[in-house]
């Protein structure tokens, strides 16, 4: 209907004027009011052929002939005759009596022409000449004022030899002059209205391709733009001809050639680039391959290329009706942004009919309806990619979020054991070679777990998925349990830890202590780790009050060796620290202060920093808290001690896959006096939860069979069961505690945990009040000691079960028992090109690998576990499948062997 539409409006404004036709070599115009409108000077005009007349020259013969009419439709004495040559036409206007000068726009002609009215010459357009060398080509639209008569002579010359066609394309238009000025002004500031919006768009993809060299959607567009743009300025109106005259027409006619060309190939490979599932690889390289055959025409003379332009515009018809195709079958599959291509490609399909019909001179395209077509065809793109942008924006957080997720998993597992054991270790009678030992072992696991922490807090906060909690608490008492936490570590430096506080802080206020204490011990241990002599002071400041809010200042100074005023700018920004030295002398990522911006920010607060090199440093921050008549506050209570049995023994069933952490469950569990129940996957809990009951139930989240989302949901919807059920897992991401509180999970507790808060979890969901867990403050840490890994050692596992020689045998007994067979299983599946399979097998070997310290495999286990989770298939892993296997099977012949001569020489003693 629009097209239609269209089509319309362009016979209509082609047929303004037209009805007064020439006849005879004459145009009565006199019953016309050529104020008020323009004329299309069509009609009969005089012909004569082969001769260039001037003003007051007569000629021999002379036909009347239809204007404007190519040559090659043309007959001269029952002839025809051919498109290359030269001829004069000539016309009488009479014209009405008028108040305004009249003038006469006249576009460009094959392809040269000179125009005389009443004897002068008015204006010419290239120079007709009688031979190829004195005859010069060019096109453009003149617009020229007429001289002050009621009778114009109008003697127009043509000659063409370089082009394929030749005459006269389209009729001349008298009228008002300001009129046509106005039009023609306007149709030329469209013009360059367009060009620019073009080539800003162009550009702006270029750059955007240059930020994001994957997507060659955006090159692809950005060139279409950037060639495309030449067909709107230098064809039609001829814009870029009125602004540089002297461009020879040899250039600019393969320039509006081959600009065309080259934009339908690039539009091609754009529409491959963004549906490359919904195209035929064959059709756009047959397109392409036509578009630059037809581009290597330019090659050669202007009579020989231009004869092709017919045969292209037709090719380019079918090229939309394709490309269209391809965009409604990429809407249908819900493809990003291919409504908005379709659309576009419909605004476009409607253009080019208008431009094809103007170009076989059917209609004339109203100029504005083009403009807003074309302007119309490249904003919908422009949606398209922006589109995909954002589109390809979120599919990198969320690849960035998955990555998260799983190196939490993958780190917090080995984690889970390192500490898990440390601290069961701590527990037991040990010589001070061997506490200091696993003091180090605890250090190193908690300088991890700190960096892991880290960098998963950047995650939550950028997600806006860092939650923060209103409690009341104590200002001062979070404060004392702060200096009761770090006044060893300062005094084991010899340093003076100095707390002040405001006595006009109120006692209790509302807002968040464990994101307070998260910051101010942030601060605080980078100023104790800073500081090789003085002091550290800590002050806390009532800075002003309301009746209902207070805004407390807080200051953390001290006297190390302070920062460069160059370095200050940039302190908090993420992985950036004071300098070079800082990173290799001190440690430390450079996320620690990115994170105390964003807390305090989050809390409506600010926070800056002065220092002096040499000198010191003093951090303040200060952040709003409500006031409260709670006086019940809470205090995060950082002080750690050994875990002290249960009086009162818990049921309890370990939902959990992995053997080695089914032993650690177990031990820590029997430790804290409670009784503990395996069962390997979802289905299993189900089954023993159908005949036993348990006080609580620990439920990992990655399981073979069943899931832990899927057994809780199970568990809560078809048993009825109001077990308490707490996630144990290596995720440790926002978005996957809410996903296990949502599927029925009551509580949530990241790997690896600590012994404390598993007994503070499991007394939090016990049926009755427990004892509460005394503490302690905890012994100055251990410096930390960097150890090589190396494959497994017998003695190396013995050490780390705390000399246990019997739990050692047991653990490798299974472990010899269960690996022979999931090795069969990745033979079969490699076999089988079972890609699902061999993935799972390889996740649930990871730990007992790490754990029994094989270095070589634990590094081929992650690589192919990479390969798999980008997608590899069989054929790109089968060799690095082949070889993990074999390596592993020569490592169960080592780890055999060990236990075998283990065996025997426990039994000899």
């Amino acid at each position: 209907m629009l097209l239609a539409l269209l089509c319309l409006c362009g016979i209509c404004q082609a047929q303004i004027g037209v009805k007064p036709v020439a006849r005879r070599g004459v145009a009565d115009l006199r019953k016309v009011d050529v104020d008020a409108q323009k004329t299309a000077l069509t009609g009969e005009w005089k012909w004569y052929w082969h001769q260039l007349l001037k003003p007051g020259q007569t000629a021999p013969s002379f036909e009347y002939i239809q204007f404007p009419k190519l040559w090659s439709a043309s007959q001269w004495k029952g002839k025809p005759v051919p498109s290359q040559g030269y001829a004069t036409y000539a016309l009488t206007i009479l014209l009405p009596p008028h108040s305004e000068r009249m003038g006469l726009e006249l576009p460009a002609q094959y392809t040269s022409y000179q125009l005389f009215v009443n004897g002068e010459e008015i204006t010419e357009d290239g120079q007709p000449g009688t031979t190829r060398s004195t005859t010069t080509p060019y096109w453009s639209t003149q617009l020229v004022l007429l001289p002050e008569a009621d009778t114009l002579q109008v003697l127009l010359q043509i000659a063409n030899f370089e082009h394929y066609k030749g005459g006269p394309n389209l009729p001349p238009r008298i009228g008002n002059l300001n009129r046509l000025r106005g039009e023609r002004y306007t149709a030329l500031a469209l013009d360059i209205l367009l060009t620019g919006c073009l080539l800003m768009s162009g550009l702006f993809f270029l750059g955007l391709f240059s930020f994001n060299r994957y997507d060659r959607s955006m090159l692809y567009f950005g060139l279409f733009c950037l060639l495309y743009n030449y067909r709107i300025i230098g064809a039609d109106t001829y814009a870029l001809h009125v602004l540089f005259t002297n461009i020879p027409w040899a250039i600019t006619s393969r320039l509006e050639y081959g600009s065309l060309y080259l934009a339908i190939a690039t539009f091609a490979l754009y529409t491959k680039a963004l549906y490359p599932k919904d195209i035929h690889p064959w059709i756009i390289r047959l397109v392409w391959g036509l578009c630059f055959a037809f581009t290597a025409t330019l090659a050669f003379s202007p009579l020989f290329f231009t004869r092709f332009m017919a045969y292209f515009m037709w090719l380019s018809v079918g090229c939309i009706g394709y490309v269209a195709y391809i965009y409604w079958l990429a809407a249908r599959r819900r493809r990003p942004g291919a409504t908005y291509s379709l659309l576009s490609t419909g605004v476009l399909m409607i253009v080019f009919s208008l431009v094809l019909g103007d170009y076989l001179t059917l209609i004339e395209a109203p100029r504005l309806l083009l403009t807003t077509g074309y302007m119309t065809f490249f904003f919908f793109q422009s949606l398209v990619l922006s589109y995909r942008f954002g589109f390809i924006i979120n599919e990198a957080r969320h690849t960035e979020k998955q990555f998260l997720a799983n190196m939490s998993h993958e780190i917090r597992t080995p984690l889970n054991a390192i500490l898990g054991f440390s601290t069961m270790l701590e527990t037991t009678p040990l010589n001070t070679e061997q506490q200091e030992a696993v003091g180090f072992i605890r250090s190193a696991g908690r300088n991890l777990l700190t960096i892991v922490n880290d960098i998963l807090d950047i995650s939550k906060i950028e997600a806006g998925m860092l939650s923060l909690e209103s409690i009341p608490f104590s200002l001062t008492a979070l404060v004392d349990s702060l200096r009761t936490m770090m006044s060893p570590i300062a005094a084991e430096k010899e340093l003076q830890l100095i707390v002040e506080t405001d006595p006009d802080l109120p006692a209790v206020v509302q807002g968040d202590p464990t994101r307070l204490t998260q910051v101010l011990l942030n601060l605080l241990s980078n100023a104790i780790k800073f500081t090789k002599k003085g002091s550290v002071t800590v002050r806390i400041l009532l800075n002003s009050e309301t009746e209902e809010n207070v805004r407390v200042r807080m200051m953390v100074q001290d006297t190390g060796i302070g920062m460069d005023s160059d370095a200050l700018p940039y302190i908090f920004e993420r992985f950036r620290q004071a300098s070079d030295f800082t990173t290799r002398y001190y440690g430390g990522t450079g996320l620690g202060l990115n994170i105390v911006r964003s807390l305090v920010e989050m809390q409506g607060g600010w926070i800056n920093v002065t220092s002096k090199l040499g000198e010191g440093s003093c951090f303040t921050l200060e952040i709003p808290y409500q006031k409260t008549d709670d006086q019940q506050a809470s205090v995060s209570n950082w002080a750690e001690s050994a875990p002290e049995a249960d009086n009162q023994p818990l049921s309890i069933l370990i939902a959990e896959d992995n053997l080695m952490n089914q032993k650690l469950a177990l031990q820590v569990l029997k430790r804290l006096g409670h009784v503990g129940t395996v069962a390997e996957n979802g289905q299993q809990a189900i089954d023993i939860l159908r005949k036993q009951s348990f006080d609580l139930v620990l439920m990992d989240i990655q399981m073979p069979v069943m899931d832990g989302y899927t057994t809780t949901q199970h568990i809560r919807q078809t048993l009825r069961s109001k077990v308490p059920i707490i996630a144990m897992t290596a995720h440790a991401l926002a978005s996957e505690r809410e996903r296990c509180l949502q599927a029925g999970m009551n509580d949530f507790m990241p790997k690896p945990f600590q012994i404390n808060e598993l007994q503070r979890v499991i007394r939090k969901y016990a049926p009755s009040p427990m004892l509460a867990v005394p503490t302690a403050i905890p012994a100055p840490p251990a410096p930390i000691v960097t150890m090589q890994s190396t494959d497994f050692s017998f003695d190396q596992l013995v050490h780390i079960l705390d000399d246990d020689l019997t739990f050692a045998f047991e653990l490798l007994d299974l472990y010899l028992v269960q690996t022979p067979g999931e090795l069969d299983q990745i033979r079969q599946a490699l076999q089988q090109q079972d890609t699902k399979t061999i993935k799972g097998i390889l996740h649930a070997q990871k730990g007992p690998i790490q754990t029994l310290g094989l270095t070589r495999v634990v590094e081929q286990n992650l690589r192919l576990e990479t390969l798999l989770l980008a997608g590899s298939d069989v054929s790109a892993v089968h060799t690095l499948v082949e070889e993990y296997v074999a390596m592993l099977d020569a490592e169960l012949v080592v780890i055999d062997t060990s236990l075998q001569a283990k065996r025997a020489h426990a039994a000899n003693e």
